[in-house]
C-alpha cells in the first residue's frame, strides 16, 4: 500500500510542477462530471460505462467510454483550460482515468469545445507514472507555455531528476487547427531544451 501511496504523491507533484511551468493551466473544474454505469453486476469485476457530462443545459454527453479493467480503476480527474489560444475554440476539457498497480497508469482524454458548442476529440494519451519518473505525456496549446500559434502538440516532456523543472520537450504530433477542423501534420522533432 505505501508504493501506491508514493505513486499517488508523485502524480500530484508532477501535475503541480505542470501547472507551475505554464502560462495557462488546466485547473479542476464543477463544470464537467462523470456519471457512471456498471454493466454485468454478477462479475467479479464488471466493466463500466462513463460518461462526461456537463452541468450547463446547453452542452450534454460530452463522451462515453467503456471501462474494462475496473479491478485496478482507481479515480476520474476533470480539469479544463480556458480559452487556449485557437481561434473558435473556448476550452478545451481534459479527463483523466487512474489505474494503480506497482506504478500508477493514466489514460488522458481531451476533448475540445468549440464555439458553436461542438465537440472535437483529441487522440487519447497513455502515461505511466512509477517512483522513478521524469518524463509524460501531454497536448500543449497555443496559449501555454512552448506553445505554438494555431497549433496543438503532442509532447513527451522530460523533468530534470532532482527538480521538477522541464528538462526538454520532445514534439511527437503537431496538429493544425485550420478552419474549425484539425490537420495532422504527422512530425515529429525537438522543440525545446
Amino acid at each position: 500500500m505505501s508504493v501506491m501511496k508514493n505513486v499517488a504523491v508523485i502524480i500530484i507533484l508532477l501535475q503541480s510542477f505542470q501547472g507551475i511551468n505554464a502560462q495557462n493551466v488546466f485547473t479542476k473544474t464543477q463544470e464537467f462530471f462523470v456519471t457512471t454505469k456498471i454493466m454485468d453486476q454478477g462479475k467479479q469485476h464488471p466493466s463500466y460505462v462513463i460518461n462526461l457530462v456537463s452541468n450547463r443545459e446547453d452542452i450534454n454527453t460530452i463522451s462515453t467510454l467503456t471501462l474494462e479493467d475496473t479491478e485496478l480503476f482507481e479515480d476520474i480527474f476533470i480539469s479544463t483550460l480556458e480559452n487556449p489560444g485557437l481561434e473558435g475554440i473556448s476550452k478545451v476539457i481534459k479527463m483523466e482515468i487512474e489505474y494503480l498497480a506497482c506504478c500508477a497508469h493514466v489514460e488522458a482524454y481531451y476533448y475540445i469545445i468549440k464555439d458553436d458548442l461542438s465537440i472535437v476529440a483529441l487522440p487519447n494519451l497513455k502515461n505511466v507514472y512509477c517512483e522513478n519518473s521524469d518524463t509524460d505525456y501531454q497536448y500543449i496549446f497555443p496559449n501555454q507555455e512552448y506553445g505554438i500559434k494555431g497549433n496543438i502538440l503532442e509532447t513527451q516532456t522530460f523533468y530534470n531528476e532532482e527538480t521538477a523543472d522541464v528538462k526538454y520537450i520532445n514534439l511527437k504530433q503537431n496538429f493544425i487547427w485550420k478552419d474549425k477542423i484539425i490537420e495532422d501534420l504527422k512530425t515529429t522533432a525537438i522543440t525545446s531544451y
